[in-house]
């Protein structure tokens, strides 16, 4: 069973108890879709990806306006690389005498698209400011979210030519050693809006990683740092 599909299930066994908890607390349910990408890649045509993050809140009020969050979520990182016999022109079309050939034509491979994927369960530890008001507020939250790498894995995805059909693979990427525990930043900004004993938000989330580990090479292991970035729309419900 996915890490992803527990979620639901230990947010059930938190809301069961919400009703009896203090007004101070509350327990909720967050989704984060969004696009990552890595920071200055070793190749220039990667791009990003979309990845998906769910999880569940637990936070407790201090006063009227600031609130501790913490809780237990899912989520991805990645990025997404595509080639076509275009892009292998280069180096395999040459004159025989060392020089490109632009009249031979390109290799018929269809196309490729592999992405990359790294997911973790994190345990975020926010602090959030909440505007003044009753049923609407706006709110901006920031903190750190430590990670645990569970897998990394690599899916291609092989339109073959001549509309021969789809090849599709998935293995894990066993050459590289990740950092088992890694270390995010976060900061959110939205919306609240306050329905008796029911909170519903929503605003725009970025969050950074620099993900870390060993990877193996001709010389022996060679350590790497790689910045990835999370940008999408937070949104879910909380309940008091």
């Amino acid at each position: 069973m996915r890490p992803v599909t527990l979620i639901p299930i230990v947010c059930i066994l938190f809301l069961s108890f919400s009703g009896t908890a203090q007004s101070r607390f509350s327990f909720g349910v967050e989704l984060f879709p969004h696009l990552s990408w890595e920071q200055d890649p070793v190749i220039e045509d990667y791009g990003p990806r979309f990845s998906k993050h769910a999880g569940m809140q637990v936070g407790y009020q201090l006063g009227q306006n600031f609130r501790l969050q913490s809780g237990l979520a899912y989520t991805e990182i990645g990025r997404r690389f595509q080639f076509d016999g275009e892009d292998l022109r280069w180096g395999n079309q040459h004159d025989g005498q060392g020089g490109f050939n632009p009249d031979i034509p390109a290799p018929n491979i269809g196309t490729v698209t592999q992405n990359t994927v790294h997911r973790f369960v994190e345990v975020p530890f926010r602090l959030t400011y909440l505007s003044p008001g009753e049923q609407a507020r706006f709110y901006l939250s920031g903190g750190i979210a430590p990670r645990f790498h569970i897998q990394s894995v690599g899916k291609i995805r092989h339109e073959l030519p001549d509309n021969a059909g789809t090849d599709r693979r998935t293995e894990p990427i066993s050459n590289v050693d990740f950092d088992r525990l890694q270390l995010s930043i976060l900061g959110s900004a939205g919306v609240e809006m306050n329905l008796g004993g029911t909170t519903f938000f929503a605003g725009p989330r970025i969050q950074y990683q620099q993900l870390t580990g060993e990877s193996e090479s001709l010389t022996g292991p060679n350590a790497f740092e790689l910045g990835y970035v999370q940008l999408g729309l937070e949104f879910g419900v909380r309940f008091y």
